[in-house]
């Protein structure tokens, strides 16, 4: 879809977008509600569009875990009034996997274009951690001596039951079809941690991230940066790292970790921001959501092309990219697909390096590229991601 008004200006306008620091898996986030966490980044990017929050029309976020909350299925809704949304204003929780975050932006545009909200605070929410364990056929009873088998979904792969086959297969069947060696997927992954840590050390998160307190352990610490699994991974520890299964060259260490964070973008109309004479940091020129062969595991490529021949922009014209890092041969395979420049692709690093909080990690990947747009004076920008079960989602960004 392309996003134009009768006068051809760009309707719909990102006024705020932060996020928390991404943490690992059992790390610093791990006893702070899914809802808690959204709530901190959205007050922050509430704060910094210089909006009263009582304005805002509705809440869209993405909360794929919602077992992992004692709010469940309600989680959503306590995100917006924690961030200060009023009361009578409605919520909404939306999954389409690993592209979440971003599908909860189309749903917020949604809103804006039907006429239904002018401000809609958008965004996702994961703590990973507190997701539990699972044990089945035991709720109407069993039989005396039958073990209880837990099933750990957060770390063991499981069958897809359309495919027959686990993600992980998905990608080594991608590194087979595109020529991808253990080689390309390891020198890869340790791209994406040596760009996360310069744009840390030159402070370049320091505007899109919310500084927050958590209480672990009974003590108070502050969370103030990205908390890696492995902040200083190196090549041999990659080359080292087990296969998932025999003969197979992906590993735990160059697909993305499960990890715990939130992301907030705060939406407006075209009517806002001229009644609010607000200064958006963004405006949404289009997006393109498509089904694909499950077994194939790219989505995201039909997606993006679709989003740029809709938009009428050629690949080349386009000066970032986020594309989601589940796995790093499938990273490989969008870029040789698109015949992307590398250099323009998640220039500050990834999933791979910053962890992937499913319902999250789409609405961190829109919230970076708005502060890079604004930062480098650069123009457009893309953030994309495939999903489980054979879909993609893309979202086309562009400055004022």
């Amino acid at each position: 879809m392309i996003l134009k008004s009768k006068d051809g200006i760009l309707g719909i306008f990102v006024i705020g977008a932060k996020r928390t620091p991404f943490c690992k898996y059992g790390g610093s986030l791990r006893e702070l509600p899914a809802s808690h966490a959204f709530a901190a980044a959205a007050k922050d990017a509430i704060q910094s569009s210089r909006v009263d929050p009582n304005l805002i029309d509705c809440t869209i976020v993405g909360n794929i875990n919602f077992l992992s909350q004692c709010d469940g299925g309600k989680t959503p809704r306590y995100c917006g009034i924690y961030s200060g949304v009023p009361i009578e204003k409605p919520a909404l929780g939306v999954n389409r996997t690993c592209a979440t975050g971003i599908q909860a932006l189309i749903s917020g545009g949604m809103e804006i274009l039907t006429n239904s909200a002018n401000l809609c605070l958008t965004g996702g929410s994961d703590i990973m951690s507190s997701l539990p364990m699972l044990v089945r056929n035991v709720r109407f009873g069993t039989s005396l001596g039958t073990p209880y088998l837990m099933e750990d979904h957060i770390k063991t792969p499981f069958l897809d039951t359309y495919t027959g086959t686990t993600l992980q297969k998905t990608a080594e069947n991608i590194a087979k079809l595109y020529g991808i060696t253990r080689k390309d997927v390891d020198e890869f992954t340790l791209k994406s941690h040596l760009k996360w840590k310069k744009a840390e050390e030159s402070n370049t998160f320091e505007d899109e991230i919310t500084k927050l307190k958590t209480v672990r352990n009974k003590k108070e610490h502050d969370v103030i940066k990205d908390e890696l699994t492995n902040p200083e991974i190196k090549l041999e520890d990659l080359t080292a790292s087990p296969s998932v299964s025999e003969d197979s060259i992906v590993t735990f260490n160059n697909s993305a970790a499960p990890a715990d964070g939130a992301a907030s973008i705060l939406l407006a109309s075209e009517e806002i921001v001229k009644m609010y004479n607000l200064n958006p940091m963004a405006r949404i020129t289009g997006w393109s959501c498509v089904g694909s062969d499950p077994y194939e595991g790219l989505g995201v490529v039909a997606a993006i092309k679709k989003l740029t021949k809709t938009v009428d922009f050629r690949m080349h014209d386009i000066d970032l990219f986020e594309i989601n890092e589940t796995f790093a041969s499938q990273s490989l395979a969008v870029i040789k697909e698109l015949d992307l420049d590398e250099t323009k692709v998640n220039v500050n690093g990834g999933a791979l390096a910053m962890g992937h909080p499913v319902s999250a990690t789409g609405a961190r990947m829109i919230t970076h590229i708005v502060h890079q747009l604004r930062l480098h004076n650069l123009r457009t920008a893309i953030a994309a991601s495939s999903c489980g079960g054979g879909q993609g989602v893309a979202v086309m960004l562009e400055t004022i």
